[in-house]
């Protein structure tokens, strides 16, 4: 007796935010939405420079999150830590405006998506239902976050500064597709991914 497979829901993002997130040099990562069975959740898309064996990803990865700053400003680390094979990190300044409302879309819905687009051009979607306390750092904080006017150098000074000593160690991820509050808009350029 053969078990039929269970059908994967389409997948929508918008196009253009795709189309950068593709071109861009890779190791890097993206914040965008996607929308799946009508409901929109966060999507982080990580576009990786080498190929996940497919042991690393049916194990999935542990996924940690820290913010870093002082008084005047803040900083939003995320790790990405595939077992036993890479671990990558990224730094997101919350005053960017795509940053504010994908995070805010995180921690309001507790749902969201990961993409790794890896180097054989295959990309791997990851789905996590947050648990209560998961993002307990962000929910925290989302008020801070929500008003963050860290500015562009501020930014940079963090990330010169996470170089020097990253914790965990890993590749630094550049962040991409920023400051476009339409690459949010998933009505207007619509691209539907079907799951192979």
């Amino acid at each position: 007796m053969r078990h039929a497979r269970p059908t994967l829901p389409a997948l929508t993002v918008n196009r253009q935010f795709m189309s950068e997130f593709v071109a861009a040099e890779a190791p890097c990562l993206a914040l965008g939405l996607v929308e799946v069975e009508g409901s929109q959740c966060a999507l982080v898309a990580l576009h990786l420079n080498q190929t996940l064996p497919p042991e690393v990803s049916a194990a999935g990865f542990a996924f940690g999150h820290a913010l870093f700053g002082g008084e005047s400003w803040e900083v939003v680390h995320f790790a990405f830590e595939f077992y036993g094979f890479a671990t990558y990190n990224v730094l997101i300044n919350p005053s960017d405006p795509v940053a504010r409302s994908v995070l805010n879309t995180m921690v309001e819905t507790g749902d969201y998506f990961f993409f790794a687009l890896t180097g054989n051009h295959r990309v791997t979607a990851f789905r996590s239902a947050i648990a209560e306390d998961n993002l307990a750092g962000l929910k925290a904080n989302m008020a801070r976050l929500q008003g963050s006017t860290t500015s562009d150098a501020q930014y940079r000074q963090a990330i010169s500064q996470f170089e020097k000593r990253p914790v965990p160690p890993g590749t630094l991820l550049t962040w991409v597709c920023r400051q476009d509050i339409g690459y949010l808009d998933l009505a207007q350029d619509p691209l539907v991914l079907s799951p192979a």
